[in-house]
This record gives structure tokens, sequence and C-alpha cells, in this order.
């Protein structure tokens, strides 16, 4: 199967989000309901002055040594397994991790040549903080491109009709160990694996998810 489907949604206000996370920053960014690859969202990351800073970047990463983005793309996703030791994301795994915040994410349902939207979010209701890598690095016109991945794992058996692949979320008791830099990578490795059983729940939503250019409350309206 192809990596984890590139659509997720969050709509937590940033002074919500701020008080959440423990950050200063209230950056002005409007809810998303239907964020996709090379877009703008909100990252949460450790500061140069050891602060929690609210950021935004842009959904597919760059590691600072490459010029452009590859052929492929900008990397959106990380596999987990392997991120310590692939080169585009071995430094952002060692020094640079973020959090994602997200209410959740979409995955499609195969049936022949018919895709149904799901949306998986967790069934406390909270918001999700998925792993995430950024980098730092030039744009095009020599200005800064701030960038992300989500880190992805095997997705347990539970989800597999829907995908192979699931975003590894970080709980709360864990988010600082995750975005401190010291951390060591055993610990690190110890947190890239699925949630638990029940954390999250998917339900069927619209179909107008399906458009990249909708981006509204209807791409989460339920399906009976």
């Amino acid at each position: 199967m192809e990596a984890m489907c590139g659509r997720y949604a969050v709509t937590l206000p940033p002074d919500a989000m701020a008080t959440l996370f423990g950050s200063a920053d209230r950056p002005n960014f409007a809810p998303r309901w239907n964020v996709a690859p090379t877009q703008m969202a909100p990252m949460v990351a450790i500061g140069q002055a050891g602060d929690t800073r609210i950021l935004q970047a842009r959904w597919g990463l760059r590691p600072a040594w490459m010029a452009k983005d590859p052929p492929t793309g900008p990397l959106f996703n990380a596999r987990g397994e392997t991120v310590a030791d692939k080169p585009a994301f071995r430094t952002a795994f060692a020094r640079k991790r973020c959090l994602i915040p997200a209410d959740g994410f979409y995955e499609w349902k195969r049936d022949g040549k018919q895709r149904t939207p799901f949306f998986i979010a967790r069934s406390d209701g909270q918001p999700v903080a998925f792993a995430g890598l950024w980098e730092a690095a030039k744009d095009e016109e020599g200005g800064l491109l701030l960038s992300m991945s989500i880190v992805t794992t095997a997705a347990r058996e539970s989800f597999k009709e829907l995908h192979d692949r699931f975003p590894v979320v970080i709980e709360p008791d864990h988010w600082r160990m995750w975005l401190t830099a010291s951390t060591p990578p055993e610990v690190l490795k110890q947190m890239l694996v699925p949630p638990a059983d029940g954390v999250m729940v998917p339900r069927q939503v619209s179909d107008r998810v399906n458009k990249v250019s909708h981006d509204d409350a209807a791409c989460l309206e339920p399906v009976a």
C-alpha cells in the first residue's frame, strides 16, 4: 500500500492550542478541515531559548541540505521503522522533532474503484498530537522555509482494512520527552507505535473531503 493518506484536520483555536501546549505564541491561523501536503499548518517545537513554540510550517519535509524537493515531491510521511537511518530524516529525528496538532486524519476505504472517506479521531474527543520532524531550509527565493513530516508506523490489525500505516500519536505525558533534543534514541523508538485499540476511532464522513479545494466543516459531516 501507499503511505498514509495525506489529509488531516486542525481546528483548535490558537489560544486554546497555546494553552494546551504551554506556548506563549498566538499565531494567526484559521481552522483547517482539509490540510493537504505542501500546505502550511501549525507545529509545536522547542525554540532556541528552550521554550515551547507554535509555528507555521509546510507539510512536506525538505532537509536543509536539499536545494529543492526530491523528484517524488515533499516528504510528508516518515516511516518510524527507518527514520533514524534514512538520510532525509535522520538529522531531524536526532535533533528536530515536533508535535503536529490535529483533530484527526482522513483515510479512504477502497472497494474496487470506489473510495469511501473516514475520519479517524480520538474516542475521548480530545486533540491529537502526531509525532513530527521539522527542518529549516532556504526556499526558492532565498527565504526561510520551515517544513515538517508526520511519522507513521504499522497500523493495528483493527485498522488494516482502511490502511496498513498509521500516524504515531504522542500522548501528553510524553510531549516534552519527544520534543527534547537530548532524549536518547532508544527511548524515542519506544514511542513509535500505533495508539492502543480504542484510543482512535473511525467514522464515515462526506466525500466533500475528496477535493483539496474543499476546506470547511462540511468535510467532517458524518455519514450514517
